[in-house]
């Protein structure tokens, strides 16, 4: 039942953000974003009632330690982007997730995180115009 709320919630959202308008004559519109996350949220939690039954029969007991380790993970993001930047909370961010909650190796949890880091800059910098905080050290 909770996944046809979600699925509810997310064509609000993408009926909200067309009206924002999702492109301008050169560049993303400021509802493209929103109508992206809007639309992912109405397919998967579609998806997620349509399996409902085999679902069920799959679940396990979440783990609220790693849960809680998450939260803090996308909390502290938020709290370093202004002060450090987003190249710089991006890494941070990817690192803590992989090398502190998936227990990976420090040289892929690295690689990735740079990575990544680079890319969604990229993205946001370039792609959409988005103005990026470059934190303290100017990175960005």
């Amino acid at each position: 039942m909770s996944a046809i709320g979600l699925a509810a919630a997310g064509i609000l959202a993408a009926a909200m953000a067309w009206r924002l308008g999702l492109w301008t004559v050169d560049r993303p519109g400021p509802g493209l974003f929103p109508f992206a996350a809007g639309s992912l949220l109405f397919a998967t939690s579609l998806a997620a009632a349509l399996q409902g039954g085999v679902a069920e029969a799959e679940d396990e007991p979440v783990d609220r330690g790693r849960l809680l380790r998450y939260a803090a993970a996308i909390a502290g993001f938020g709290l370093a982007m202004k002060t450090l930047g987003a190249v710089v909370a991006t890494v941070g961010l990817i690192l803590g997730v992989l090398r502190g909650i998936e227990n990976r190796s420090w040289a892929c949890a690295l690689g990735v995180a740079i990575v990544l880091a680079m890319l969604s800059w990229g993205v946001f910098r370039h792609f959409l115009s988005v103005p990026l905080p470059a934190g303290i050290l100017g990175i960005g």
